[in-house]
């Protein structure tokens, strides 16, 4: 698609969504209660320790993930995210002591206006809307399976800019869900973006349970390449079964997809089974014109699947492990993860 395309597609997004906000300011909804609970900050977020042998080489990957809710009023409310992550290798490779960064991210830090039916206007940095991984599955305590999509680089990450995003339901079967976006550059280590624009669009069947949609975002800088998404999400109604999914293609980057299945046993007879989880998922990835455009993606074609377990022992604990192959032109190897995971929640404050 070229730029100015893009550009006139984006606008018409963005004026769509202003217009839902001005229909809504004429659709008064009737006056509210006085007679509910006061908003107080919540802090919340989770604790990992996830273990992982790739290729032999053990990485002991600590993970410390905040989040701070706090709502002003009835309709803005702050959120932030920062995370501490530990990659601890072997001094030697394999032999000698862990040692190794402690890398500190801000993943989010947004103010969010929810006052209006349609819209929801959000300013700051916030997760980078591209497909559905990154907003919906990225927190250890989240995902079915712990190792990163080999695609996950490719437009995902966090923008400092400006967003609106919302939901509307065509029919009592049909819910559509968008979000529109613009990013500005920024090389700071804490609150680096780039400088883009983009959108999402969804369609949501409650009665299936399946939602599916499609992301597109134009590159304001350097090549000002184009990258395209889809992605796909059902859970049965009568089956305890999820199905995740999500293909990315970049001219310049790159393109491949992954397909995730996760299957709980909550119907079976011997109670400690029902807290099991088998999950399995495939992927792979091909190399775009341009190798190591993006560092964090693999500089090889590579295939991946993996199989692993997930056991809840509670609401907040979580012990995992998997085994997975990798596939690549300069060999194959194994990655093994175990690990547990724990999430938190503490209010700051006393409901009235």
């Amino acid at each position: 698609m070229r730029s100015g395309a893009f550009e006139v597609v984006f606008a018409t997004i963005t004026w769509l969504a202003v217009s839902c906000l001005c229909a809504a300011q004429q659709d008064a909804p009737p006056p509210v209660s006085t007679d509910y609970a006061k908003p107080e900050p919540v802090l919340s977020g989770s604790v990992a320790f996830i273990p992982t042998w790739d290729g032999g080489k053990p990485n002991l990957d600590s993970i410390v993930t905040p989040v701070l809710l706090v709502p002003l009023g009835n309709n803005f409310v702050v959120e932030s995210r920062a995370e501490l992550e530990g990659n601890f290798q072997r001094r030697n490779g394999t032999t000698g002591g862990f040692t190794g960064p402690i890398g500190k991210s801000l993943d989010y830090a947004e103010l969010d206006y929810i006052g209006k039916r349609y819209v929801t206007v959000t300013v700051g940095r916030f997760l980078t809307p591209f497909n559905i991984f990154n907003e919906r599955f990225y927190p250890a305590w989240i995902r079915n399976t712990q190792t990163d999509p080999l695609i996950f680089p490719l437009g995902t990450g966090s923008d400092d800019g400006v967003m609106l995003r919302g939901a509307l339901a065509a029919t009592k079967d049909v819910v559509l869900n968008y979000s529109a976006y613009f990013s500005a550059l920024s090389n700071n280590g804490v609150l680096q973006s780039e400088r883009h624009a983009g959108m999402r669009a969804g369609i949501f069947l409650p009665r299936r349970r399946l939602e599916l949609g499609g992301s597109a975002q134009h590159q304001l800088q350097g090549r000002r390449g184009t990258r395209y998404g889809f992605y796909l999400e059902w859970q049965p109604l009568r089956v305890p079964f999820d199905l995740r999914s999500e293909g990315e293609y970049s001219r310049f980057e790159g393109n491949g997809f992954w397909v995730e299945g996760a299957y709980r046993f909550r119907n079976a007879n011997f109670l400690p089974l029902r807290r099991a989880q088998l999950v399995g998922r495939t992927q792979m990835f091909h190399t775009g014109k341009v190798r190591l455009a993006v560092p964090e993606l693999p500089t090889a074609d590579t295939k991946r699947t993996e199989f692993g377990v997930n056991y809840y022992l509670n609401d907040g604990w979580k012990a995992l492990a998997s085994y997975g192959r990798t596939f690549t032109a300069a060999g194959n190897r194994n990655i093994w993860t175990v690990g547990m995971t724990y999430r938190f929640v503490f209010p700051m404050g006393f409901a009235q």
